[in-house]
């Protein structure tokens, strides 16, 4: 039983993700994006361990600067024994080969803070397990935070714009020293921008749109709501569960950092993408987030699950002493 290493994504890969199921007690829901968003994984190392030409288990890390980010931790249904003393003798074998990935992917590509995180749902008690038998450790917690609008109101002098050193320089002054800041996914691609009469940026922010099908919300009426939800005539525009569209924010800085402004800056730019909630991750010691947050107007969706936690995980010493930053990408 061995991993094969590649540093590209397999098309067995795309398939063992598309038909994979994430969440136990919280949330569960399906990505349906995997195809086209697997390709834009930054600096992807990839270990594969196959059957019969048939890809049981995937672990697949992002290479940065700083450390390691694992982004896929996959197991097939397939990947199952017989027999009670069999089956102990092979988790212990895959167990062992896991742990000398990691070993092995560690010695090479350490990076300058020499951490390997990942993010995962707080109520995930079979991935919270996982993580800790290979020496992962909760370091920080994240805030999983809804904004909705039935109804979201436009914002006339919002505009899309290529990124350029001007903005790079206001979101690196906000986020540069966060824990994890990279420009991957910053880098050529778009912001939202929303600017005064004489040109002055008021706000901006990258927004993600992701689709993904709900098996479960969080809370503890998450099963039930997710089949009560389609007949709720004002619920249903905010939550599709065969096909939730929504938008994910990042590196959103705003000139006056106060909850009406960021309101009307988010609401915004769901009217101009004609969608009704957004998905926003934050680390909870962020500064930003604690002094809007209680605060905010931040719509139906919000009164109805609350906020979700998520735990930063780090395997090793390193404890992040600043916020994390979080990119759309490591969360979709």
């Amino acid at each position: 039983m061995k991993f094969e290493f590649s540093e590209e994504i397999t098309p067995e890969l795309v398939s063992l993700l598309e038909e994979t199921t994430l969440g136990t007690n919280g949330a569960m829901y399906r990505h349906l994006d995997v195809s086209q968003r697997i390709y834009q994984t930054d600096a992807p190392l990839s270990f594969s361990l196959k059957r019969n030409d048939k890809l049981l288990a995937n672990i697949t890390f992002c290479k940065r600067s700083f450390g390691l980010y694992l982004r896929y931790f996959a197991f097939d249904k397939r990947f199952q024994s017989r027999g009670k003393a069999r089956e102990n003798r092979h988790k212990s074998s895959l167990k062992q080969e896991i742990e000398n990935v990691f070993q092995a992917v560690e010695k090479s590509h350490a990076g300058s803070l020499n951490m390997c995180y990942a993010y995962i749902d707080s109520r995930n008690v079979r991935s919270k397990w996982m993580s800790e038998q290979f020496g992962f450790q909760t370091k920080a917690k994240l805030a999983t935070q809804t904004f909705s609008r039935v109804y979201p109101k436009p914002l006339l002098a919002l505009s899309k714009e290529t990124i350029q050193a001007e903005h790079l320089q206001w979101i690196r002054s906000k986020y540069q020293q966060h824990t994890a800041y990279f420009e991957e996914y910053l880098q050529g691609g778009q912001l939202h921008c929303w600017r005064s009469s004489d040109g002055k940026l008021l706000a901006l922010g990258k927004f993600t749109d992701v689709h993904w099908e709900i098996s479960r919300l969080p809370g503890k009426w998450g099963g039930l709501l997710v089949k009560i939800l389609p007949y709720l005539p004002w619920i249903r525009k905010l939550v599709q569960v065969k096909k939730h569209q929504f938008l994910v924010p990042e590196a959103v800085c705003l000139s006056e950092e106060t909850p009406e402004c960021l309101a009307s800056f988010l609401s915004g730019v769901l009217a101009m993408e004609q969608r009704n909630t957004m998905l926003w991750w934050m680390d909870e010691r962020d500064g930003f987030y604690q002094k809007i947050k209680t605060g905010m107007k931040w719509g139906i969706l919000h009164q109805i699950l609350g906020v979700s936690p998520v735990d930063v995980v780090i395997r090793g010493s390193f404890y992040p002493e600043n916020p994390m930053y979080i990119a759309a990408f490591d969360m979709i």
